[in-house]
């Protein structure tokens, strides 16, 4: 399993690297990123979530449905820490709010779907709960509570209850539903294998936008105690509580294995957009997400090394 993630790892840092490159010689722009996240988001992610859906086993409902608990309490668990430590690190108001949204949040459906289907494969229980941790567990706290948040720490736009109505017209989380009711009806192959297509390029557009975006020159910027703290609140606090979690539900398997990767993720990119939209500091979360995706490269694998099978 540890080799398996240092290569996928291996292959996410080279589409971030390539990525830059491509801003260097011009060919991409950063005003491109907005593009590709819009093809991510509503073409290629939800045809990937569907596919998620479309591999659970019924006699793994149990299990599957508190899978997203375990993601809510550890995300909670994360953000009360996270405010806890802006306090302590005296951290600025629009700084503080990204350094809560970046240390509660990951990247389960862009880099969380792939890094599954790489260990398990896209037939598994790990893919399933993978779908459950991602579109049920992280998406709605992430329409909610991070808008929230963002608001409130923001100068920008204030959150309205209308935000909510996001989460029902969320392309993934869509998709997620229309999974859940074609799960036990047959689908003619050629849409089968059209939509394993397009959710197959997911990664490469989110990593690619990731490399256009983030900011190269300042690996930390003026924050390397608060950009530290935030990664060892989302890479290592959050896996080890989601153990624990695991342990304590009676999660086994595959499940258990891939809910405690989906945890162990790197911060979510979409931060990036919530800075941009509230007007939180920006450059604090551009350079704690490129740092954490560094550092993800390797706890990832020393997580899977430790995890029990």
């Amino acid at each position: 399993m540890t080799t398996n993630i240092l290569l996928v790892v291996g292959q996410i840092v080279a589409l971030i690297i390539i990525g830059a490159v491509l801003k260097r010689v011009q060919i991409l722009k950063t005003e491109h990123a907005a593009l590709l996240n819009s093809i991510v988001i509503n073409l290629t992610l939800p045809a990937q979530v569907f596919m998620a859906v479309r591999s659970i086993q019924q006699e793994n409902w149990r299990d599957l449905l508190m899978v997203p608990l375990v993601a809510y309490l550890v995300i909670a668990a994360c953000g009360t820490l996270a405010f806890f430590c802006t306090r302590w690190l005296k951290l600025e108001r629009r700084t503080a709010g990204a350094f809560i949204i970046t240390s509660m949040l990951g990247s389960t459906a862009s880099l969380g779907y792939p890094l599954v289907i790489g260990l398990f494969g896209e037939k598994s229980e790990g893919y399933a709960s993978a779908a459950f941790y991602s579109e049920v567990g992280t998406l709605i706290p992430i329409l909610t509570v991070a808008v929230i948040i963002a608001s409130r720490y923001g100068e920008g736009e204030r959150f309205s209850w209308r935000n909510l109505l996001a989460v029902l017209k969320f392309g993934p989380f869509v998709a997620f539903l229309i999974g859940l009711l074609f799960l036990n009806e047959g689908i003619p192959a050629f849409v089968v294998g059209t939509l394993k297509l397009l959710g197959q390029a997911t990664l490469p557009l989110v990593m690619l936008s990731l490399g256009i975006t983030i900011s190269w020159g300042d690996f930390f910027g003026r924050h390397v105690r608060g950009i530290l703290t935030m990664n060892a609140i989302k890479l290592l606090l959050a896996p080890l509580l989601t153990l624990l979690l695991a342990g304590l539900f009676g999660f086994s398997g595959q499940i258990r294995s891939a809910t405690i990767l989906m945890s162990a993720l790197p911060s979510l990119i979409l931060c990036l957009s919530y800075s941009n939209q509230y007007h939180l500091d920006i450059e604090f979360a551009s350079n704690a997400l490129f740092a954490s995706f560094f550092f993800g490269a390797i706890t990832l694998p020393i997580i899977a090394a430790l995890m029990p099978r």
